[in-house]
């Protein structure tokens, strides 16, 4: 189920008459969420198990992450297995999945960690703890799942996006927060701040002022292969669409109609028509997201959604940060040699 955030989530300040409504709710789920930690019994897995989460509810930029995680240490000779939740896919038993699975079953995200190796795709995470150990592996990394206990992690790293920090830290559903920060700040190892959009939310010093351990600063740059220093039709169904206009206005793009769907959401034929036909009409190119452009892949022949599979420009997304910092902190903490 998606979640639409409301706008005063974001308001760093909340009101008075907003914190007091909250906070008897609030403290119920606090304690609640303390209990479930303590009584719940954790599986613990051999191999290392690297959990990629965030504070607050919807996307900050954890798949990114995991996908350039995956990557650091394949560069080290380890094979990493992503675990998925697939969001937004129908799939209701763990499976391992590869890159010709459908999106409508395993979700868009799923499909992208697919594309880059070994991934499961699996509601409850500790059910995908039982498949994998039937293969060779070498780490686990979750793509999400910080407020899961059910499997014990040996680091939690937390994506943090600059734009919108946690908000105005308070728990769903008067604010964007899953748990109380000074309860998640307790299990975290390191947070990556990611500058998405050029600006910082008002939360952001209030985060790093509660948090004195390693912060690492990153950037998430959007690139195409081609050259698109033109007028172009956009269309996403990400959870910040303000970051992809963003990132291709900085590499020269200049968005015509950006169509915006929320996230997960699959493209239907009507939209396909919509946005093909507005294309068309302007005769102007289409870029989309690496995300929104999977999960067109199964399109029916001569469909319009055939006809964007094929004729998108896909911008995706590569992160810069110190290399050094974290590859030092991984191997002070011996999941790298």
């Amino acid at each position: 189920m998606n979640i639409t955030e409301p706008k005063f989530w974001w308001n760093f300040k909340p009101s008075l008459q907003m914190k007091l409504i909250s906070f008897p709710f609030g403290l119920i789920i606090k304690i609640l969420i303390f209990f479930r930690y303590k009584l719940f019994k954790k599986t613990h897995l051999i191999k290392p198990v690297i959990c990629v989460g965030n504070f607050v509810v919807g996307g900050q930029g954890k798949t990114p992450f995991v996908r350039y995680l995956r990557k650091l240490f394949q560069d080290f000779n380890y094979k990493a297995v992503v675990i998925s939740n697939g969001y937004g896919g129908k799939l209701d038993y763990p499976k391992i999945i590869t890159s010709s699975d459908s999106s409508i079953e395993c979700g868009d995200e799923a499909l992208l960690h697919a594309s880059d190796g070994p991934t499961i795709v699996s509601k409850n995470r500790a059910d995908a703890i039982k498949i994998i150990k039937q293969n060779i592996f070498d780490l686990v990394i979750l793509d999400d799942g910080f407020q899961n206990p059910s499997i014990h992690k040996d680091l939690n790293i937390i994506i943090v996006d600059a734009s919108k920090g946690i908000g105005n830290n308070l728990l769903i559903p008067f604010g964007p927060m899953r748990e109380s920060l000074n309860f998640a700040l307790k299990r975290i190892d390191i947070i990556i701040l990611i500058n998405s959009v050029n600006k910082n939310h008002q939360s952001i010093d209030y985060i790093l002022k509660s948090w004195k351990g390693l912060v690492i600063n990153a950037e998430y740059e959007t690139y195409v292969n081609e050259d698109i220093n033109e007028d172009v039709i956009v269309f996403s169904g990400i959870s910040n669409p303000e970051k992809f206009s963003y990132g291709l206005e900085k590499i020269g793009a200049k968005i015509n109609k950006h169509f915006i769907f929320p996230d997960h959401k699959n493209i239907t034929e009507d939209n396909a028509k919509e946005i093909y036909e507005y294309s068309k009409s302007k005769n102007l190119r289409v870029i989309t997201t690496e995300k929104d452009h999977v999960k067109l892949k199964d399109s029916k022949e001569n469909s319009y959604r055939e006809s964007l599979y094929l004729n998108s420009i896909i911008a995706r997304v590569r992160i810069r940060l110190d290399n050094k910092i974290l590859i030092n902190f991984l191997r002070e903490r011996k999941l790298i040699k």
